[in-house]
């Protein structure tokens, strides 16, 4: 059931999942496109560990949730959560004592258990991922203790979802250590699907802790540069080497394996077994994590069609442009005004204009900040801020154009290390829209009627800046160097000229 709509949308919720390995409750700002998680809290409570031996959930296992539920009780009253939903999955599901647990939940806690279907399981955890990536295109996998939910999605659609009893605890209990045998039934239940070849060539996007561990191992065997996980992507060919090697490794043996909790380790083998059987089952182009899953989708479920449409990574740079910006409002009047610089069919894409939208609002955002080390500032916030709807490379290259409005050098120790995610000739895009940035800056002095009336205009070999007469004092030489700064990114000259034209629409 999705959440009712006529509950305040800004009043404090809270999302406890019950699942196979973990229980977690995340408290979430608000029904908002983009809800902040206020606080997030799981136990390692292993319910589904016995469920493919024994068929039920152990007693110890079932004390150690309860526990953990009645400290969650306790924490949300302390927070005032105005709603708390509770749902469980494939444990509970298919356990022959779940419905004595959800019982003995009631009557301890007073909280009542959705326990929802794998389908809809299935269905959630992939709008959470459409809520955090909504081009996402072929397969959402979200893997727990218990089960393995699959979705295809297309469009910013959950088209068809399919649950399976593929979790690493239930392999365990069924098969033992045996890997050959594990990958002979995945790789027998994978064929039976017969819609899977529909996503053939398309992405994996991977939900689930075991895979996000996974990728977080991996990331540090790379050093990767940029440590996030939320929209990290890996070629197949690679992702599967990598899920090989891990599988035939002991839990104990795993390369920076120490660093994640002991029950997450046990079980990592078989889901990089799992998640490399998939992966080769559909032929994927990359493996991309998701950090958002059943959770946050549950949230997006309940929000309006207009609110669901609403782009994540825009929004979320809108809330912070008008939380620690100066001059918010201005960011469309320099979006429009550096237009002219990018007329080619590839900085016409919409993607490319997205990210010249968020450079704009995020352009200011480091201003409090001492002088000298305003540009660090900024490359920081958007390299490990908390943004969806954006790709690795995407947040290196608006840290790129940042950099650059800040007048840091490009091989400065802060930004030359994300260098190596993007191509040249992106860099010297990002460049040149932070360029722009910087010299609107100078030009609006904190106001906008001077963009308003001023344009840009490229020719062949060089760079126009018109300023109506009316204006020919605040086009000085500090202008002039930021323009000619533009121009050499560009490979043209500069030059600052006063059409008449630009006299009859001059403002104030």
């Amino acid at each position: 059931m999705p959440f009712e709509r006529n509950v305040d949308r800004q009043a404090y919720l809270a999302v406890i999942d019950i699942g196979s390995n973990s229980v977690r409750l995340v408290v979430f700002s608000g029904r908002t496109r983009v809800p902040s998680p206020i606080f997030n809290e799981k136990l390692m409570c292993g319910l589904g560990a016995d469920v493919g031996r024994t068929g039920k959930m152990g007693e110890d296992a079932i004390e150690m949730a309860m526990s953990t539920l009645r400290r969650f009780k306790a924490l949300c009253e302390q927070m005032q959560v105005q709603e708390v939903r509770i749902v469980a999955t494939a444990a509970v599901r298919d356990a022959k004592n779940g419905k004595k647990f959800v019982k003995r939940v009631r009557q301890e806690t007073g909280f009542d258990i959705n326990v929802i279907e794998g389908g809809e399981e299935g269905r959630l955890s992939a709008l959470g991922v459409l809520s955090g990536q909504p081009d996402a295109l072929g397969l959402v996998g979200d893997l727990g203790g218990g089960s393995l939910e699959l979705a295809r999605v297309q469009g910013g659609e959950v088209l068809k979802t399919l649950s399976l009893p593929l979790g690493p605890l239930r392999l365990i209990s069924k098969f033992g250590n045996k890997p050959r045998r594990i990958r002979a039934y995945l790789r027998e239940q994978f064929a039976a699907i017969d819609w899977l070849p529909e996503v053939n060539g398309q992405n994996l996007y991977m939900v689930g802790g075991s895979w996000r561990n996974i990728a977080k191992l991996m990331m540090r065997e790379k050093s990767n540069p940029l440590p996030i996980l939320h929209g990290y992507a890996c070629r197949r060919s690679e992702l599967v080497s990598y899920c090989k090697r891990l599988s035939h490794l002991e839990p104990s043996n795993i390369p920076f394996g120490s660093s994640l909790p002991f029950r997450r380790l046990q079980v990592l083998p078989v889901a990089a077994i799992i998640l490399q059987e998939l992966l080769t089952a559909i032929q994927a182009k990359n493996g991309v994590l998701s950090s958002y899953g059943l959770r946050e989708g549950l949230i997006f479920d309940a929000l309006s069609p207009e609110d669901r449409r609403e782009d994540p990574f825009l929004h979320i740079c809108r809330v912070l442009a008008e939380e620690r910006c100066r001059f918010a409002e201005h960011a469309d009047v320099i979006f429009d005004w550096s237009r002219p610089l990018f007329r080619s069919s590839s900085q016409q894409v919409p993607k490319r204009r997205q990210l010249h939208m968020a450079i704009c609002l995020l352009g200011d955002i480091a201003w409090r900040g001492h002088p000298d080390f305003r540009a660090e500032k900024a490359v920081e916030s958007i390299l490990h801020g908390n943004f969806v709807g954006i790709t690795h490379e995407e947040r290196a290259y608006i840290a790129v154009a940042l950099n650059q409005a800040y007048g840091a050098p490009i091989d400065a120790p802060h930004i030359s290390h994300i260098l190596t995610l993007l191509k040249i000739n992106d860099i010297l895009e990002a460049r040149m829209m932070g360029a722009a940035l910087r010299l609107a800056q100078r030009i609006s002095g904190g106001t906008a009627s001077a963009l308003m009336v001023s344009q840009l205009r490229v020719t062949k070999s060089k760079l126009w800046l018109g300023v109506p007469s009316s204006y020919r004092d605040i086009a000085n030489e500090v202008v002039e160097k930021r323009l000619s700064q533009l121009g050499q990114l560009m490979g043209r000259t500069s030059a600052i000229e006063f059409p008449p034209e630009l006299d009859d629409t001059s403002v104030g």
